[in-house]
């Protein structure tokens, strides 16, 4: 995926690109939300009407503005260097500030970006033939010699530590080949690479800027020097940052309608409902899940859902105990009663799921009924088989019967799902212990073997950053994979997804990617458990901003407008 593993903002931020990316926020739950433009409960929104109302994009805005306020309810970001920017807090401001050489509209598609021309004269090789007359916000040209600087400053400058290094894997070159183009070469075909350039991993900062920065670049001492439609002004750490609009900016359709956007750190649930409802934020992703009820029938603004590449899991922890035993995994899956839990968690707001790539992660191209149709194929498990489960546990006879499953503190969508869990578990005769740990050691889970070692499954939450499933797994399949905690290794499996991985035929990839599905589903390395929407919530006096989960990757804020 641009994949990746998400967690809690702060934690180490992202995974390299095309890796999973587990976002450990709390989870969509809701007791009742707003669909559209319709407030009503979720217990009142029929699937009819919910599939209806699920948008990509909000009412355009066409007034201006002169100031949004905007919430970050995962905290303050880490940094705004494209490089190392990989979770929410970061992404949802540094996409309204730098810009690729592709950039992603709200159906996760892909089109020109800072490349007019974008051509393949073979498929190890991808030339782009830059735009005329983009600046940086500074009022400088942006020249082929900034792009082939930052798409190597991920791979050239290792004490960097990109996190998107392993995007350019397969990249032999990148070179300027004329007065405005810039060509890059591979060793083997990609899959993923055009969609990766309208991710953080393609990001395009200014050479001169980010040398003089240092190790600056990207924190309230250094800024960044991009060509968005927004420039940062400041950035008053722990308070709050400031966009201001870019009127040089390229793009005359796509120019802000917003002279200056503030972005709050506000974490706490309570306080950001309170602000919301007074009109002092003007909106936010992901609002808090306890107070969608308040939200959805409040008179101050509307809460939207729309697609989402996201998706709730358990991730299995050890290469010992029961959960190291697929049979048992299986199990614990077929135990849980997906349907109910979704019901009673979400709401209309999420669908059950059989496997670790969304419905959302399909995108809505051609390749889509490829998808469709082996998912359909896959084993239902979204109602409990608890006679199939029991004889599984029997089978593989466990020497322990207990296992440890991992949450941050204080997500209460979290433990109400392991809760959930834990029930299914003890039906089948097994016994499960919910330990809650800070977000900051909580986050070392993924990265930290040691962390881990007392834990035999982790919620999270992943997502993908571009529709496409072929990235995602690639993780959890590979014997070296950053989140292959149980020591999976299938030469089949493998061979599909790097042949998978490596092709420039959507087609052919996608083909290649379902029969590894096929086989790797069945050893539950992730117990899949739903699917939510995205979430959005704007005031009644702005609309415009994108309800995908897309927004991630675009301007989103340069689409706001007045009502």
């Amino acid at each position: 995926m641009k994949d990746r593993i998400h967690v809690p903002p702060g934690r180490r931020p992202a995974v390299a690109a095309g890796r999973p990316f587990i976002a450990l926020t709390a989870a969509l739950a809701a007791s009742s939300l707003v669909v559209g433009c319709a407030a009503k409960p979720a217990a009142q929104v029929s699937r009819e009407d919910l599939e209806k109302s699920v948008t990509y994009t909000t009412a355009p805005g066409t007034g201006h503005l002169e100031r949004v306020t905007w919430a970050l309810p995962n905290g303050e970001p880490t940094s705004l260097d494209p490089a190392l920017t990989g979770d929410y807090p970061g992404s949802t401001v540094e996409g309204n500030l730098c810009e690729g050489l592709t950039r992603m509209n709200a159906d996760f598609s892909i089109e020109p970006g800072l490349a007019e021309k974008i051509t393949r004269p073979d498929d190890r090789t991808i030339v782009y033939d830059l735009r005329p007359g983009v600046t940086f916000t500074n009022g400088d040209p942006l020249t082929p010699e900034d792009v082939v600087y930052s798409l190597e400053r991920h791979t050239r400058d290792k004490k960097l530590g990109s996190f998107w290094s392993s995007t350019y894997g397969a990249v032999t070159s990148v070179k300027q080949t004329g007065p405005a183009q810039v060509t890059v070469r591979f060793s083997k075909p990609s899959a993923i690479f055009e969609q990766s350039m309208a991710t953080a991993a393609g990001l395009i900062s200014q050479k001169a800027y980010v040398e003089k920065a240092g190790a600056a670049y990207g924190t309230p001492k250094g800024g960044v020097m991009c060509t968005g439609p927004f420039a940062l002004e400041k950035w008053t750490p722990g308070a709050d940052i400031t966009l201001t609009r870019n009127d040089r900016y390229w793009d005359k359709t796509r120019s802000a309608r917003t002279r200056k956007v503030v972005f709050t750190f506000i974490s706490d649930s309570s306080t950001l409902t309170s602000a919301l409802l007074a009109g002092e934020v003007d909106g936010t992703y992901g609002p808090p899940s306890t107070s969608y009820p308040v939200l959805s029938n409040s008179g101050s603004g509307t809460l939207y859902l729309g697609p989402s590449t996201q998706m709730v899991e358990l991730l299995p922890a050890q290469k010992t105990g029961p959960m190291a035993d697929p049979r048992v995994r299986k199990a614990l899956d077929l135990a849980i009663d997906k349907a109910s839990l979704v019901k009673n968690v979400f709401g209309p707001a999420a669908e059950p799921l059989n496997t670790m790539v969304p419905p959302g992660m399909w995108g809505t191209g051609p390749t889509r009924t490829i998808f469709e149709e082996a998912y359909a194929k896959l084993e239902d498990t979204t109602k409990p088989d608890l006679q199939g489960a029991r004889a599984l546990v029997a089978e593989a006879n466990p020497s322990d019967r207990s296992f440890v499953a991992a949450m941050p503190a204080g997500d209460q969508t979290g433990l109400q799902i392991l809760t959930f869990v834990q029930a299914a578990a003890k039906e089948i005769g097994l016994t499960m212990t919910i330990r809650q740990i800070q977000p900051t050691e909580f986050s070392d889970l993924f990265y930290n073997a040691d962390r881990r070692k007392d834990v035999d499954l982790v919620y999270a939450m992943g997502y993908s950053e571009f529709a496409n499933p072929i990235s995602y797994p690639d993780n959890y399949l590979r014997a070296d994979g950053l989140f292959n905690w149980t020591g999976y290794d299938d030469p089949e499996v493998r061979r599909l997804m790097d042949e998978g991985l490596h092709t420039a035929d959507p087609r052919e990839s996608a083909e290649l990617f379902v029969k590894a599905q096929a086989l790797y589903t069945p050893e539950r390395l992730v117990i899949p458990l739903a699917a939510p929407y995205q979430q959005l919530y704007m005031s009644k006096r702005i609309t415009g901003a994108p309800a995908s989960f897309a927004y991630l990757q675009m301007p989103w804020a340069a689409m706001i407008g007045a009502v």
